[in-house]
């Protein structure tokens, strides 16, 4: 039978358990200025660049204002540079969104939360109807899983694999609940987005300002606490770089709730505050990661970011993977032909990357079928060299359906 791959996700995701560096006391946040400054004295909603980089000369946010952003079809984090002053009387938003409630009318399967830019879609709810009745797990590194068996059950919230926001990512999504015959299970919640803002000179957010990086709270059960809901999606990731910070305000990276489930609230993401000068830090859940020193951005910053660690899916089956996945169960990336047997090689490419590490270097490759709990599998086999390799994962398809294929590694680096 024809198999489907469908939003084949390729994380720039390497989580980097250790890493210890070096800089210089002079800072350049990297910005070009091409923007000019950014004062918002409105509500905006920003469209992100491809490579997700903002340019100013200065950022102000006035007291009552909220800024968002349109994440770009990479879904990148938001890189925010200014060649001056950052000063946030109101609030930057990087949220996921909730997940849909069940419903015995409407769609059939409801979709999960999409995350905040750089974090991860919350998983689809079970199907109404008499088949496909099981979630979808949340997307990302830590995506909820989902219950198979019962109806009076919930998804499970993500959780951020974020360790030192560097690479910067957001959140996992929460896992999808059990439909049955009447009812839509209700979709997980969207993992918080990614956000840094660098400035050379100094970042000050105000009594009244905010920067939030919010998981998405998972769908309400159909007939309230009794049934099924969804899982909330996990908090993103906040990184902050200057050389003098100061936090009069919140700094919010908290997971979403999940509904009628105090246990399962709150699978908080990772803040971290990197500066020379750090002055009064007030209000970050969960608290934030102290540095006293200004690290790299971008390639453009001073101290440069360089040789970072990226994974891509490269084949699956020996088909080739387009360079731009979509991200969706409606439409699959590769179409394998049918009599294709499991399980299949999916290869992936990796840069900068230890081989082997000391300890080895992980590659997993996470498959979630729209209606069925996930499965991974895992190699520490790279063949290469830490400039350029690959890893191949062997996995198992479901028949007839479109998965999502997802890949991450995690290593030590000296």
């Amino acid at each position: 039978m024809m198999r489907t791959i469908g939003a084949l996700v390729m994380l720039v995701e390497t989580v980097l358990l250790t890493q210890h560096l070096v800089f210089a006391q002079a800072f350049s946040s990297g910005s070009t200025g091409a923007l000019g400054a950014l004062n918002a004295t409105t509500n905006q909603t920003i469209t992100l660049p491809a490579d997700g980089v903002l340019n100013y000369t200065t950022i102000t946010v006035a007291a009552g204002v909220t800024v968002q952003f349109t994440a770009n079809t990479l879904n990148t984090p938001v890189t925010m540079l200014a060649t001056g002053d950052v000063t946030i009387n109101g609030t930057i938003a990087v949220n996921g969104q909730a997940g849909a409630g069940g419903s015995s009318s409407g769609a059939v399967v409801l979709a999960g939360g999409t995350g905040g830019p750089g974090g991860y879609r919350g998983g689809n709810g079970g199907s109404r109807g008499a088949t496909n009745n099981t979630g979808a797990a949340g997307q990302g590194p830590g995506g909820g899983n989902v219950a198979v068996t019962a109806f009076e059950v919930w998804g499970v919230p993500g959780y951020s694999a974020v360790v030192n926001l560097l690479p910067l990512f957001g959140g996992s999504g929460g896992g999808g609940a059990v439909g049955n015959g009447t009812y839509s299970g209700s979709s997980g919640g969207g993992g918080g987005g990614a956000i840094v803002i660098g400035s050379t000179t100094q970042i000050t957010i105000n009594s009244t300002g905010a920067i939030t990086a919010l998981g998405g709270d998972g769908g309400v059960g159909q007939q309230g606490c009794g049934t099924s809901y969804g899982g909330g999606g996990s908090g993103g990731g906040i990184r902050l770089v200057a050389p003098k910070i100061t936090n009069l305000g919140n700094l919010q990276a908290t997971g979403g709730s999940t509904a009628c489930n105090p246990a399962t609230v709150n699978a908080a993401g990772r803040i971290r505050i990197e500066s020379h000068v750090t002055g009064t830090i007030l209000n970050t859940n969960p608290t934030a990661s102290i540095v006293t020193s200004p690290g790299p951005i971008t390639a453009a910053s001073r101290p440069a970011l360089i040789n970072l660690p990226t994974l891509a899916i490269s084949t699956v089956a020996g088909a080739s993977v387009p360079a731009n996945p979509g991200g969706s169960y409606t439409t699959a990336d590769v179409t394998l032909p049918g009599g294709t047997t499991n399980p299949v090689s999916v290869v992936t490419a990796e840069t900068n990357t230890p081989v082997p590490g000391s300890p080895a270097t992980t590659v997993w490759m996470k498959v979630l079928p729209q209606f069925a709990a996930p499965t991974t599998t895992s190699t520490t086999t790279l063949t290469g060299t830490f400039a350029n390799s690959t890893a191949t994962n062997s996995v198992t398809l479901p028949n007839g359906a479109i998965s999502v294929l997802q890949g991450y590694s995690a290593m030590f680096l000296p």
